[in-house]
């Protein structure tokens, strides 16, 4: 399928930010997307660790799909050519600390002189504007900053888990993308549109933040129905170590929980006051049984009881085989390997498993440089030069 978003082109300006998920999942959704590069090929997820066999993991699974553009925007010519190419474009993504594409002539304001209907989405830390807007960081940072951390702080404290900051500011930039191709599809007129990874962060602590401004409450471990408050909604440890994650949220799943464990509560699971007690008469009971026994009992119940499983085990569920959450895909070397799927399914409920054949491939550099140079109105033999000036890698 060519996907609902066949015929736009995007140009990822973000090298290994956080840029290119966003322009993976365009990718996936059909557009054709073009990743700017260093010319030597240096400085991005082609190589960084972890690698298999060679190729950096996050190139294999966040750049497949995608095309080439290796240009040094550094130097006049290379300027003019990112200039060029943006006007045929209809989505920019870019992810350099605010004020960096407009000091090298390829911001927002410089590429829509020239395509008013290109819609231009940044990824700043964060953000354009602000104290911080010049502050260096990561995801660490954003989340600790936010308040993720705080409300998933433990005895150790850690980083947490997964990256929250990058994917929610990436998948937001994805639908300003989309929405700005649909604007100027009506307007001839794109959007510039801003995701910072700070936003993004914040965006993910909204229930919480609510809570702090109407309530007066500082949201902290414990302090909210879903952040171990209650003991209907927390994780416990069976006979065997194994552990259990117990959401029965709603009366009607505590109950049935209850009948089934023999659990009395004593009308106890919304009351506040009695969590504590509550919480050591469930740990007690879920404690005389190893988890496959408490599964076998739960199956098909209604009691929204999960085991916790590690990465490798969740990736071996039936359910996401089935699903086809792994896809096989080409290693640059020509054999195949399995990879995550995206997250997004347009189609039938229950299409195939995709063929690796089927699975769109990374890109080897420069490729489709050409392509997207001609597209600007670039001969055959100033391609030819540009390449051999070293302003462009176009094999």
């Amino acid at each position: 399928m060519a996907g609902p978003l066949a015929g736009v082109r995007v140009l990822d300006f973000s090298w290994i930010g956080v840029g290119c998920i966003t322009t993976w999942l365009l990718a996936e959704l059909g557009a054709e997307v073009w990743k700017v590069e260093p010319v030597d090929g240096s400085d991005n997820a082609r190589t960084m660790e972890p690698l298999v066999r060679g190729v950096g993991v996050n190139h294999l699974v966040f750049d497949r799909g995608k095309k080439s553009f290796p240009v040094d925007v550094r130097r006049p010519e290379g300027r003019e050519a990112y200039l060029a190419v943006a006007s045929v474009v209809d989505v920019v993504v870019e992810g350099m600390r605010p004020g960096v594409a407009d000091r090298l002539g390829v911001g927002a304001e410089a590429l829509r002189e020239r395509n008013p209907a290109l819609s231009y989405v940044t990824l700043p830390g964060y953000g354009s504007g602000g104290p911080l807007s010049a502050t260096a960081g990561h995801d660490l940072n954003y989340a600790a900053m936010a308040g993720v951390l705080s409300m998933a702080r433990q005895d150790r404290p850690a980083p947490a888990p997964v990256q929250v900051a990058d994917w929610v500011a990436a998948s937001l930039a994805a639908l300003a993308a989309v929405s700005g191709v649909h604007q100027a599809g009506r307007t001839r007129t794109g959007l510039v549109a801003e995701s910072s990874l700070f936003d993004g962060a914040m965006f993910a602590l909204v229930v919480a933040q609510a809570q702090a401004l109407m309530l007066g409450l500082d949201v902290g471990p414990r302090t909210s129905m879903l952040n171990g408050e209650l003991a209907c909604y927390a994780v416990y440890t069976c006979a065997d170590g194994e552990l259990l994650a117990v959401a029965a949220l709603e009366e009607r799943f505590w109950r049935r929980f209850c009948a089934l464990t023999g659990i009395d509560d004593e009308g106890a699971q919304y009351d506040r006051s009695r969590q504590d007690r509550l919480r050591g008469v469930v740990a007690g009971v879920l404690a005389t049984r190893p988890r496959a026994e408490w599964l076998a009992l739960f199956a098909d119940q209604d009691v929204c009881v999960s085991p916790v499983l590690t990465v490798a085990q969740g990736l071996q569920l039936p359910h996401v085989r089935e699903r086809a959450g792994v896809v096989p895909m080409r290693h640059p070397d020509g054999s195949v390997v399995d990879a995550p799927a995206a997250p997004l399914r347009v189609g039938p409920p229950g299409a195939a498993r995709p063929t690796a054949a089927a699975v769109a491939r990374t890109p080897a550099l420069g490729e489709g440089a050409r392509e997207l140079l001609g597209l600007s109105g670039r001969s055959s033999a100033e391609i030819d030069r540009l390449h051999g000036a070293g302003v462009v890698f176009a094999p």
